[in-house]
Order: structure tokens, then C-alpha cells, then sequence
């Protein structure tokens, strides 16, 4: 642990600063190609928790915009993550049985973005193809700014696709109110539409009262796309509020799932607040508070999830962290050292 530390501050002794470390690399030319790559070294400091130690690798994106004109444009945008998990099998008397598979890879690319935007005036915007979840990616994920850190407390705990196929129409006025309509699958990027055809319809609402304030609600609905009778119809109720200016930012949102995955009596909701500060051209502070309740039919549970640590950039587009983590469930604390790319 401590070679990884003396590492880290050797780092430390070069300069650069970025504060710009969400999903989107912002570019002038009207095409480009951009990439990200986020990885992380982690120590428990919990001897009886195992691997103690590990390399990890958190994202990879590889991804291509091309604008035709200054109405129309496009993106492509292809993620590396695991695909997929592991479901436990029983039999009708509830005692678990011993079958084998084949996981497949923990780093697997899909399509993670595919959008086609059409500016079809200066208050409204068509979308359609692979959407970015307006739940919490497109906005959230900005604000908070360190998602090669972690991701935003949502998609951590899987309140939400974080893409899917559809269409999406945009009504903005000026910089101060933003109205996001979309209508899509709801199985999510990695499934196609299932035999019954069921959608989520959501909506999301930006106001900016000033420059430095936002204020944002979501809310979505889906029918369930089985018929038995613990499945009912899915519901989202999102709402964040953040002030952001140069130095500092904060903010904060809650989320509640009526009937998470379908299943009649099963509810989510939490929050989370975080923020950060700059201290110079160099450093800064950050820290973050998740909080999930989960109302299941037999019990109920929840969970309690600190971040606190600082971010050093020694060459542009190149972000580096230390930072102490602490997960309830197992009364877990980590250090982590935190790195991400982007260009």
C-alpha cells in the first residue's frame, strides 16, 4: 500500500488541471473520434474481505461524431463492461441447485450510444436511435464530474437504464428551461424489445432560475411486460437540485421506484449529495453520500455508501484520485487510486 501511495505523489509533482470528466469529450471539429479509459487500483482495509487487493478496470469507450450540417448530426459510442451475470437456480422447494454455464467475458463491448439528433429549430430537437438515459446520464453525470472515479449513485445501484432504443423530442428555451419527451423500449442496451411490446414513457424537466442554479425533475412509466401476478407497472420519480460555480459545486437528488423490476411491492428509493472544491490550478476535494432503501415483500433493507478524497490532474485530459471509500454492507472500507483518460 504504501508503494502505491509513494507512486501516486510522485505523480503528483507535475502540472495540469481539468475539471470536465463526465461521458462526452467536447470538441470543436465538426468530426471527431474520442476515447476514454478509467481503471483503479483498490486495498480493503478489512483483512477477512477478499481479493484485499486488485487491479481494476472500469470503462473503456471508443466513440465517433460527425456533424452533416448545423441541423443535423451523429454519434456512435461503444462501451466495454460485463454483460453478463450470474442467477441463481432452485428447485420448488426453494433449495438451490448445481448447474454450470459459460459467464462469457466481464469485458465485453456493446453499443452504448447511437443517436441521431435533428435541430429542427431553435426550440426543438429530434432524437432517435440509442438514447442516453435523461434519468441521470446526460445530466447528473456531468454535474457530479468524476465518473472515472464512480458513477453517479443511479446507475451504481441500477435505478435506471443507463441507454436505450428509442426517440426523443427536446423543447428548449434560451438557457432556461429544458422539457425532454422520450419513448423507448425499456429492456435497456443490451436486449431487443420483447414479444409484448411494452414501452417507457418518461419525461424530464431542466429550469435554470440563474446560471449557477439547476433544478431537474424525472419521471417515467412502464406496464410490465409479464402478466403473473406479483408483476405490476413500473415508476419513477427523480428530482436534483445543484449550484455550480467555478470553484465549488453542489448537489443533491432523490430518487423513488415504485415497484422496482416489476415486481408488485418491491421499492426503491434513496439520495445522494455530493460535491467539490477546487483548491488551486491543481488539486481538488471532493465527497459524496449515497443512501438506498429497498422495501422487498418478506423484509426490508438498506445501505449506506461514502466517498470522500482529492483529484490531482498531472497533464490535461489525464485525471488521477485518492480517495477513501466506505460500503455499509459489510461495513467495507477501501483506498482507492483512481485514473482516467480522455481524448
Amino acid at each position: 500500500m504504501r508503494s502505491v501511495l509513494i507512486l501516486y505523489i510522485f505523480l503528483l509533482s507535475f502540472a495540469g488541471f481539468s475539471q470536465n470528466t463526465s461521458q462526452l469529450v467536447n470538441k470543436e471539429s465538426s468530426s471527431y473520434v474520442f476515447g476514454q479509459i478509467y481503471t483503479d487500483f483498490r486495498y480493503c482495509l478489512k483483512d477477512s474481505y477478499n481479493p484485499r487487493a486488485a487491479f481494476n478496470f472500469n470503462q473503456g469507450i471508443i466513440g465517433y461524431k460527425h456533424h452533416l450540417s448545423d441541423k443535423l448530426s451523429g454519434i456512435i459510442m461503444y462501451d466495454v463492461t460485463r454483460t453478463t451475470h450470474f442467477y441463481e437456480i432452485s428447485d420448488t422447494a426453494g433449495n438451490l441447485m448445481n448447474y454450470s454455464y459459460f459467464e462469457g467475458s466481464k469485458y465485453t463491448a456493446y453499443l452504448k450510444m447511437a443517436e441521431i439528433k435533428w435541430n429542427i429549430n431553435e426550440f426543438l430537437v429530434f432524437r432517435v436511435g440509442q438514447l442516453l438515459n435523461t434519468q441521470y446520464l446526460t445530466f447528473q453525470d456531468k454535474f457530479w464530474g468524476y465518473r472515472y472515479v464512480d458513477v453517479t449513485y443511479q446507475e451504481r445501484y441500477r435505478l435506471g437504464m443507463p441507454a436505450d432504443f428509442g426517440v426523443q423530442l427536446d423543447f428548449k428555451y434560451k438557457d432556461i428551461f429544458l422539457n425532454q419527451f422520450s419513448v423507448v423500449n425499456g429492456e435497456g442496451p443490451f436486449r431487443h424489445q420483447d414479444d409484448n411490446g411494452k414501452f417507457i414513457f418518461s419525461n424530464n424537466i431542466q429550469y435554470y432560475p440563474t446560471e449557477r442554479i439547476t433544478l431537474k425533475l424525472y419521471t417515467d412509466y412502464g406496464a410490465s411486460p409479464d402478466t403473473g401476478d406479483n408483476r405490476k407497472a413500473k415508476s419513477v420519480i427523480s428530482g436534483f437540485a445543484g449550484y455550480k460555480t467555478k470553484k465549488f459545486r453542489i448537489g443533491g437528488e432523490y430518487t423513488y421506484i415504485t415497484n422496482y423490476g416489476y415486481f408488485d411491492g418491491t421499492d426503491y428509493y434513496g439520495y445522494s449529495i455530493y460535491g467539490a472544491t477546487v483548491l488551486n490550478e491543481k488539486f481538488q476535494v471532493l465527497a459524496r453520500y449515497d443512501h438506498l432503501d429497498m422495501t422487498l415483500p418478506e423484509e426490508d433493507e438498506f445501505l449506506d455508501y461514502y466517498i470522500i478524497g482529492f483529484q490531482f490532474e498531472p497533464v490535461e485530459k489525464f485525471t488521477t484520485s485518492i480517495n477513501f471509500r466506505y460500503y455499509s454492507i459489510g461495513h467495507l472500507p477501501f483506498i482507492y487510486a483512481n485514473f482516467g483518460l480522455k481524448f
